[in-house]
């Protein structure tokens, strides 16, 4: 697999750290920063960035939380690196606050480059549709599929890129029973590596962060799928 000129924005001070992303996504065209403060003075209203959680002026959570926070970078794709390994409980927790994917460093960077691919070239495929809406407005629920960001009462949702990729692909298939097979088919990409169950915590998660009134729009059909019903 080449880097097919994907770009990554790289945030660490860790000499160990950046060597392995430097040997592991060669063929991206990859821009280091030193620190947070660094980052935030340039940082692009979209694209990759994989955020070291050791950085010397900012946690790499509170770094994914600033940029969740504010409308130019909220549709980012955001990494989250933990130097000692990989954390069962940490990954849950940095998904939970809006990271994208989450490593732990020493890692196989085989596999971290397959999983990068795949979450650009997913954010790449639930791109605008020429014609629709530059919008969804329901009510309290705004979806921009252009920035890639989703508010309800004016509250910006913290959102994965998968999380934001099934809330557009429920949004585009209103009222249609949507079975697991086809979400890991048209959103996942990957969803050879997944499963039924991937589906089904990736949903939990989904209705959590969307709240009582519109989670609840997405609907369990047993034996079936899912329906997302305004």
């Amino acid at each position: 697999m080449t880097g097919r000129g994907y770009a990554a924005a790289c945030v660490t001070a860790d000499p160990g750290l950046r060597a392995f992303l430097r040997s592991a996504l060669r063929g991206f065209r990859l821009k280091f920063f030193p620190s947070a403060s660094a980052f935030l003075a340039s940082a692009p209203r979209g694209g990759l960035a994989v955020l070291h959680e050791g950085l010397p002026d900012m946690s790499g959570r509170d770094l994914v939380a600033v940029l969740r926070g504010d409308k130019k970078t909220a549709g980012m794709l955001l990494v989250l690196a933990r130097s000692g390994g990989y954390s069962p409980a940490e990954a849950a927790m940095s998904l939970d606050n809006g990271a994208d994917e989450y490593f732990g460093f020493p890692s196989d960077g085989a596999l971290l480059r397959a999983r990068l691919a795949n979450l650009l070239d997913r954010a790449a495929s639930a791109a605008p549709e020429p014609g629709g809406p530059a919008e969804y407005s329901f009510g309290a629920l705004a979806v921009s599929p252009e920035a890639r960001t989703a508010s309800v009462a004016g509250r910006r949702l913290r959102l994965t890129a998968l999380e934001f990729d099934i809330l557009l692909f429920f949004l585009r298939n209103q009222g249609r029973v949507v079975s697991r097979a086809v979400l890991l088919e048209r959103v996942w990409r990957d969803g050879a590596s997944a499963g039924p169950r991937s589906v089904d915590k990736r949903i939990e998660a989904l209705r959590s962060k969307l709240g009582r009134s519109f989670g609840s729009k997405v609907r369990t059909v047993f034996g079936l799928g899912y329906i997302f019903k305004l």
